[in-house]
């Protein structure tokens, strides 16, 4: 039976590869109010990055909304009347609500197609800590040919092995977004402190490490791929909000260290940039063991 594996845009993953892998792949667009206009999120292609970035340069905030149920029961819909098993996996439960409306529409399209598959699996991730997992899963799908039952077992086992590191650059937006404390964004930004978080078991955000200047926390997210990534040809995403030197400095950090991994280098698309704001800097790779812990 063919398998299509259903993500959201807050994966961050790249257009060309979302274009690539359409048949066994689609991103579903977290929708985004810039201003007075909404938007949804599609990567990049007609939202484009540039535009996003350039209202955020002028002090527009960016809201996100949660996937509607309709919008998802729309989606399973259509991949079961062409007899398609369904993945869904986007962004963690522990930063949305998007996951619960998944599961709602999936009791609803399965109404209309009670022989249809449907699996819907935590990701307990987000943004490249994200596409990651889809990369593996699409890999298995379409040179493994792995059926949906085994695929939710693989990506069970494996998830919490998706490392994903980020830096962000102003601490404002996490303020504002209710992920710190105001004081602590006030008294960070004014010390240039750049707070270096990840992903805890539960899919939220922690505080891993802060470290004064971008310089330093690059040179710290340098070290934790040498910790966690064991010399191999294991694919490294570098996402960034409209910092491409930032990425640029971590791809140069990986050439001295003649890593012989594939990297790739993305744009944060909105989504999560809403969130987190320019200048983000991310790296993430699925290691050989389960994530570090604070």
């Amino acid at each position: 039976m063919e398998i299509m594996i259903i993500t959201d845009s807050s994966s961050d993953l790249s257009l060309s590869y979302a274009k690539e892998h359409k048949e066994h792949l689609e991103v579903l667009g977290i929708p985004v109010s810039v201003g007075e206009q909404e938007f949804i999120d599609d990567l990049g292609d007609q939202f484009s990055h540039e535009f996003f970035y350039d209202e955020m340069k002028k002090g527009v905030l960016p809201k996100t909304s949660q996937i509607n149920v309709m919008t998802f029961c729309d989606c399973f819909e259509r991949h079961l009347e062409q007899g398609k098993d369904i993945l869904y996996i986007g962004l963690t439960s522990g930063l949305s609500g998007t996951f619960n409306n998944a599961f709602i529409a999936k009791e609803m399209a399965l109404e209309k197609y009670p022989e249809g598959k449907i699996e819907i699996v935590e990701s307990v991730a987000a943004s490249i800590g994200l596409a990651v997992i889809i990369h593996r899963l699409v890999y298995k799908v379409e040179e493994e040919g792995m059926d949906l039952l085994s695929l939710v077992a693989y990506i069970e086992k494996e998830k919490l092995k998706a490392n994903h590191w980020f830096v962000v650059d102003d601490l404002i937006h996490l303020k504002n977004g209710g992920r710190i404390p105001a004081a602590m964004a006030y008294v960070g930004s004014m010390l240039n402190v750049k707070p270096l978080l990840s992903m805890d078991y539960e899919g939220k955000l922690m505080t891993f490490s802060k470290t004064r200047g971008k310089v330093k926390a690059c040179k710290y997210i340098l070290e934790k791929i040498e910790t966690h990534l064991e010399d191999s040809e294991e694919l490294i995403i570098i996402g960034h909000a409209n910092a491409p030197e930032d990425a640029q400095y971590i791809v140069d950090g990986l050439k001295e260290k003649q890593r012989k991994n594939k990297i790739e280098v993305t744009c944060l698309s909105a989504t999560i940039a809403s969130h987190v704001g320019p200048g983000m800097l991310a790296v993430a790779f699925m290691g050989t063991a389960n994530r570090e812990q604070k």
